[in-house]
């Protein structure tokens, strides 16, 4: 009588500490899910800002260029040169929102895993070619300062302005570089929990 009732009180037992295991386990996937998905959206609305500041971009250079059209060649081909350049990043910051806006935390982690993966080859692609893009508009610039004849705070005004591009530019690739290493991070401690 005494080891029927202790049997039933030890198997009462093993099921409340299984269903604490899982309700401790499902707790844990919930906040994992909710951390990354608060990177993803954090991601997407810098994504929309980028895009929405670079289409703005294209009026302004329009404007500058028809205000300056046939007085200064150097200029003239900066503003189209920052056009086309707007409009490439403008396509490409719609390619890469899409990618991320596929991300959806609620179903296939591989899935997740391969878009997460993808965007960081594209911010990776974007930050070698802005190396390129951004050398080419300082050239440019200086070119357009030089044929304009500006004056010293001109020219210090535009040195001081690269350089805090550049930190900007650095400085959110760092922080975009630590947010998809811990969505990455995330995704791959959820595919563990359901796996098990």
């Amino acid at each position: 009588m005494e080891l029927d009732n202790l049997k039933e009180a030890w198997a009462a037992l093993d099921n409340r500490l299984k269903r604490n295991e899982k309700l401790k386990e499902s707790i844990i996937l919930e906040m994992m899910k909710s951390k990354a998905g608060k990177l993803v959206n954090r991601f997407i609305i810098w994504e929309i800002i980028q895009v929405v500041v670079v289409l703005l971009g294209i009026p302004f250079c329009v404007f500058q260029l028809e205000r300056f059209a046939g007085k200064y060649l150097t200029l003239n081909i900066t503003f189209i040169y920052t056009i086309v350049i707007c409009i490439i990043y403008f396509f490409w910051g719609i390619y890469k929102l899409r990618g991320l806006m596929k991300i959806e935390l609620s179903k296939n982690v591989g899935d997740n895993i391969f878009y997460m993966n993808r965007y960081n080859i594209q911010l990776n692609r974007e930050r070698k070619a802005g190396y390129f893009f951004i050398s080419a508009l300082m050239i440019l610039l200086a070119l357009s300062y030089a044929s304009l004849k500006v004056t010293m705070p001109l020219w210090i005004f535009m040195v001081c302005m690269f350089a805090a591009m550049i930190f900007v530019a650095l400085w959110s690739y760092k922080m975009y570089r630590k947010g998809i290493d811990s969505i990455l991070k995330s995704l791959d401690e959820i595919r563990e929990l359901k796996e098990d």
